[in-house]
């Protein structure tokens, strides 16, 4: 093969630093507790893929677009949920978890006050 003698490609992997606000935290605690009160187990489950939208933001952060300044949402898989960040340098700060049916003026108000 032309050129592949002695030529090394280095992988670089790039992995952000995901930081999730108390606040979003308890969105996401008081989430669970609900559907775990539908249907056992049911909350583990929303848990879940929370914790995958959170691997994938460590990852890929930018993929989705900013939707309100610099504050980007993403669905929750199987569920009507957004995880609403900001990306400052290599740090994922995760600002909410709200239901996607719901008004998200809870949200906002959290990207103002920066909390």
């Amino acid at each position: 093969m032309a050129g592949s003698k002695g030529s090394t490609r280095a992988i670089i992997k790039l992995s952000f630093d995901v930081q999730v606000r108390r606040a979003a935290e308890l969105d996401v605690a008081e989430a669970q507790i609900w559907y775990e009160s539908q249907r056992s187990g049911l909350g583990v489950e929303f848990y879940s893929e929370v914790s995958k939208v959170f691997n994938r933001l460590a990852e890929t952060p930018l993929i989705y677009p900013a939707v309100y300044q610099e504050v980007r949402r993403s669905v929750v898989h199987r569920f009507p949920y957004l995880i609403w960040y900001r990306v400052l340098d290599q740090v994922v700060v995760v600002l909410a978890c709200t239901h996607g049916r719901r008004d998200s003026k809870k949200a906002i108000s959290r990207f103002q006050e920066g909390t």
